[in-house]
């Protein structure tokens, strides 16, 4: 079961034109689209009628044509054509969803619209803040999408997974700091004299640094890592300040659409840097998928299944996940479970 009453990542709202865009959220078929005025709309992929998919047919103006009989619907759903009738019956309407343009995403809500709230659409401002340099990009993933949130907040992992892009003895072997809330998870680690994986000494031109690093979760499918960095010993010099972020939805129970991309703060007009960034982002990305995706493709749960420490704040995160769900299937919520 996923969570609905949440806003999700549909899109890089630069995918969505004046034409059909179908994709599949959380189990349902949604075709995207803008209208003639710049707008956004979500409809159920689905036509009232013979079940084929809108978005196998074409936009007329701003409305909707189903490729078999032509049936229209508005941006709203609401069904304002029949070509073989005049009489156009009330449930011959199709399920919209609210879809909103902000921070360079396209953002989705498929659950409850009287709790619909644009307000909590999460904060992913530094994406389009003019005083950082990067991008986004989408990846598909055949794997759960809460496999991805556990890597996101476990970079132990890097030295065995990321041999040559963020590789990192220090942070493999780091003790990490755990702090839970009821609505965020921050794993931190304080890295003193550490020698720069290999992307940090392209993007910083420094053979070790000190840095904090914070690995931060908040529902539903958002991560982030914050970065900040100095030459060993000048917490007062240089400070370079670095978020990447892996947004994830729901496709189905197994597969997932993940948004990545690395900000920073420094060399903001260097398009080389930039360049070079997302070479290296698109490569850890991608490694990060197939480690996953072997994890999921090989799960059984009725296999030994062990935690270790660096665990904490996934189990932590999934926790909140099932108190949301439960939330919304009034079910009463277990206790979150404090961090040690």
């Amino acid at each position: 079961m996923f969570i609905h009453n949440a806003w999700y990542v549909a899109a890089l709202a630069s995918d969505i034109k004046a034409e059909l865009f179908p994709r599949t959220l959380l189990n349902k078929h949604v075709v995207m689209y803008r209208t003639s005025d710049g707008k956004l709309a979500a409809l159920e992929d689905r036509c009232s009628h013979r079940h084929v998919p809108l978005s196998k047919g074409c936009l007329v103006g701003d409305q909707v044509q189903c490729a078999y009989h032509g049936i229209r619907f508005n941006a709203g759903g609401t069904c304002v054509h029949i070509p073989s009738q005049k009489i156009i019956p009330q449930r011959a309407s199709v399920k919209s969803f609210p879809l909103v343009e902000k921070y360079g995403f396209a953002w989705i809500w498929m659950g409850d619209r009287d709790l619909c709230d644009e307000a909590l659409i999460p904060d992913h401002s530094v994406c389009t803040s003019p005083r950082h340099a990067g991008e986004m990009f989408y990846a598909h993933a055949n794997t759960d999408y809460r496999l991805g949130i556990d890597n996101f907040l476990d970079p132990s992992h890097v030295s065995f997974v990321h041999l040559s892009t963020v590789m990192s003895q220090a942070v493999t072997e780091a003790s990490p700091e755990i702090m839970v809330t009821p609505s965020e998870v921050r794993v931190r680690r304080i890295l003193r004299m550490e020698k720069s994986s290999p992307l940090l000494k392209k993007m910083m031109n420094l053979e070790h640094i000190d840095r904090i690093q914070d690995a931060i979760f908040f529902p539903v499918g958002n991560t982030r890592i914050d970065t900040t960095a100095h030459p060993p010993g000048q917490p007062e010099g240089m400070n370079m300040r670095i978020s990447t972020l892996g947004i994830f939805t729901p496709e189905t129970e197994t597969t997932c659409h993940l948004w990545a991309g690395l900000y920073r703060d420094f060399g903001i007009d260097s398009q080389p840097l930039s360049d070079a960034i997302a070479k290296e982002l698109r490569t850890t990305i991608a490694e990060d998928v197939y480690i996953c995706q072997q994890a999921q493709a090989n799960w059984d749960n009725d296999a030994v299944f062990i935690h270790l420490a660096v665990d904490q704040a996934s189990i932590a995160a999934r926790q909140i996940l099932d108190v949301l769900l439960q939330k919304e299937t009034q079910v009463l919520p277990p206790t979150l479970v404090k961090s040690a």
